[in-house]
């Protein structure tokens, strides 16, 4: 990962004088360029080692600064935010662009860090080149189901609590960070983690309780938990959770919506399961994370096929009166919610 590849190097004073940041987990390119300003910065002298520019129009500050000594240290540091110029929507003039080319060669008294924030740099020009030939290009992507679980057992762990790798990956799983196009980033991860580390602060152990007392739940792992207890046959949980979502202003549209996919997805899994594909076949052919394959198999188990099918072709019917205005999408979720949860799902797979 690049931000524990940059504090290596920083930790070991090789990072490049010159780096580019890029990538969609905000919070990791934040992380590290504190991490840098931590190492290389005192702050007692700060003001006159350290400048940030935002989205610059061009580098002439940028070049003044860099270009005088450091004052009681040994390196300065600048940071140039929206460095949209390595994109390919951006650009410098010829001699901006020569000049930092040749900096980037020369200047060893300042540290530069270029960051992107929407877009990424374009292969295709010199200055990116330049610096991909001297490794100094990082890209921050988002995290997978492994690094969260193990970043979660971390943070937590260096605030001296305890919590099980099984309980983290729960907490890794229920965030909403994980769910196919999640805008939430690690800082949401991190409040969540903070909230339930004050919760904690006594005892400093977390259990599956406390991530379900404390955390909010996105639509999707709400939706996870409602299919799982649909499955029990529980119909006290399944409409607390359902409450819950409309409480939360969830649109009950969108609640049929998930609801359907969800009974969708556990129709493709039986089918596959059916035709002898494992565990494993099944989550890659179907392109899904291992936490969600076991909640399907688990699910599986409770519901026979001619089930899965009436409830489909339920929500399709529910689905058509909604949207040619015979019913409203309130009198839509009644409607399922009471035939699903009312009904008792037969436990033989057929």
């Amino acid at each position: 990962m690049s931000y524990s590849l940059i504090k290596n190097m920083a930790d070991k004073n090789k990072l490049p004088n010159c780096v580019l940041f890029y990538g969609n987990e905000e919070y990791l390119m934040d992380y590290s360029v504190k991490y840098i300003k931590y190492r290389y910065i005192d702050e007692n002298y700060e003001d006159m080692n350290y400048v940030v520019f935002e989205k610059p129009a061009n580098l002439n500050d940028y070049f003044e600064f860099a270009n005088t000594f450091p004052f009681m240290s040994e390196k300065k540091l600048c940071i140039i935010k929206e460095a949209g110029f390595f994109t390919s929507t951006g650009s410098l003039d010829k001699k901006e662009e020569e000049k930092l080319l040749k900096y980037i060669d020369e200047n060893e008294d300042c540290i530069t860090v270029f960051v992107i924030k929407d877009g990424k740099p374009d292969s295709r020009k010199k200055i990116v080149k330049k610096l991909k030939d001297k490794k100094a290009v990082f890209e921050f992507n988002r995290l997978n189901e492994r690094e969260l679980t193990k970043y979660i057992l971390d943070e937590f762990k260096k605030n001296d609590f305890n919590i099980s790798m099984s309980d983290a990956n729960y907490m890794a799983n229920y965030t909403g960070y994980l769910e196919y196009e999640s805008t939430l980033s690690l800082y949401h991860v991190n409040n969540e983690i903070n909230k339930i580390m004050s919760h904690n602060n006594d005892r400093k152990s977390i259990k599956t309780a406390d991530l379900d007392m404390l955390m909010i739940k996105s639509v999707e792992s709400n939706i996870f938990r409602l299919v799982d207890y649909i499955c029990e046959n529980n119909k006290r949980n399944s409409f607390e959770i359902l409450d819950e979502m409309l409480l939360n202003n969830t649109p009950e549209q969108f609640i049929i919506h998930m609801i359907a996919r969800q009974y969708r997805m556990l129709y493709r899994y039986v089918i596959l399961q059916k035709k002898g594909y494992s565990y494993n076949e099944i989550m890659n052919k179907m392109k899904i994370k291992n936490f969600i394959a076991s909640k399907l198999a688990k699910q599986s188990k409770n519901l026979n096929m001619s089930t899965i099918e009436y409830y489909m072709k339920r929500f399709l019917e529910i689905d058509r009166k909604i949207k040619t205005g015979e019913i409203d999408s309130r009198v839509g979720l009644e409607l399922i919610t009471n035939g699903i949860i009312g009904h008792i799902p037969s436990k033989t797979i057929s």
